[in-house]
């Protein structure tokens, strides 16, 4: 610790611009991991939240929720498979809504409200509490002016509806979802023919003809482009890691390379190549803590400029992870530098010496 200490005093500018180096190296890294992340959310938040261990559609549908119909007739033959308790019938369709003139794109989910462990509201009635023409909406609609108990009218299904809560992390290809009750639809006639697109339930994965029982992760999955998206954000994320290594221990390297005869005088005075080893692992690690702090400061203001329709969602354990990974990296990358160190000829060094 001392040796690193007293190496970073001595060389203040050039271990600045290192440590500038690896604070952009890792706020593009939050940043790429930030946007990965909301993407992703916004994308199928709310298929990730559904109320359900499993799903069934259409085995035409291709795990497509929206391309799958299942009639009403079906219904009552596949609920003799599976728990009626644990069990709800879902309709998705996507609308336009309307208030003080303002029209913003939204995604129904109609289903039974009372079907147990629907998902937790910020704000507002619990979702198994509402009837009639309550809903509980995802709270990014309020970007659009909305609030609690406001009302909107739907042109396209000819109906108004009240806002009775809002929960968080319910978003379908970037759309705020509407969560209203399938026994409304009904009496209102708004589905399409008694139609469903899916079956929600928990429980027991079983096979029916004509029909996929998918994983909430395989649902996710099926989402069009969906996987071809996070496919193509998680290879520009792996390649910044590997770049970033490459980075910074090819500046190890050469600061170790210009140091050599130094290190060849420590060792000619008694220290062995593992005091001088550890000196530049603990360099090299608090370089990196401190890069990692002056990161954060910096991604989080950054965070406070961006727009609130742009998803970005860093969580501290995403934080965590890509700061770990980093400083892996880093400690790896740094080894090189070590075996530079175990070769340095005291003797040699020393002839070297100005």
């Amino acid at each position: 610790m001392f040796l690193a200490i007293r190496e970073l005093s001595s060389s203040k500018l050039k271990y600045i611009l290192v440590g500038v180096i690896l604070t952009a190296i890792l706020f593009l890294l939050f940043f790429m991991n930030g946007l990965a992340s909301g993407l992703s959310n916004a994308d199928s938040s709310s298929i990730k939240n559904l109320p359900a261990d499993f799903v069934m559609m259409n085995e035409t549908a291709d795990g497509n929720l929206t391309k799958s119909e299942i009639d009403e007739g079906k219904t009552q033959k596949i609920y003799e498979q599976i728990d009626v308790n644990h069990s709800t019938p879902l309709t998705i369709t996507m609308s336009s809504i309307k208030s003080d003139g303002q029209l913003t794109d939204v995604v129904y989910f109609a289903l039974n409200p009372h079907h147990n462990t629907m998902p937790n509201v910020m704000e507002g009635k619990p979702v198994n509490e509402i009837s009639n023409n309550e809903v509980i909406v995802d709270s990014s609609i309020k970007n659009q002016g909305y609030d609690l108990h406001d009302t909107f009218y739907d042109e396209n299904l000819g109906v108004e509806f009240k806002i009775v809560g809002f929960f968080e992390n319910q978003t379908l290809n970037h759309l705020p979802v509407v969560y209203t009750s399938i026994s409304h639809w009904k009496e209102r006639e708004l589905r399409n023919h008694d139609k469903n697109n899916a079956i929600l339930y928990y429980g027991e994965q079983v096979e029916l003809q004509g029909y996929d029982v998918l994983t909430v992760e395989e649902t996710v999955n099926a989402i069009p482009g969906y996987s071809e998206t996070q496919g193509s954000l998680l290879m520009m994320i792996t390649f910044l890691f590997i770049i970033s290594a490459f980075i910074s221990t090819v500046f190890f390297y050469v600061i170790t390379i210009q140091k050599s005869n130094q290190f060849g005088v420590l060792k000619a005075i008694g220290a062995n190549t593992r005091f001088i080893a550890k000196g530049i692992i603990m360099q090299v690690v608090l370089i990196t803590f401190i890069s990692f702090g002056f990161s954060l400061i910096s991604i989080s203001g950054m965070t406070q400029l961006l727009p609130a329709e742009m998803p970005f969602e860093l969580s501290i354990s995403l934080i965590l992870l890509t700061g770990l990974l980093f400083l892996i990296l880093n400690i790896v990358g740094s080894l090189l530098s070590v075996y530079r160190i175990a070769k340095v000829d005291a003797l040699e060094a020393i002839g070297r010496v100005d």
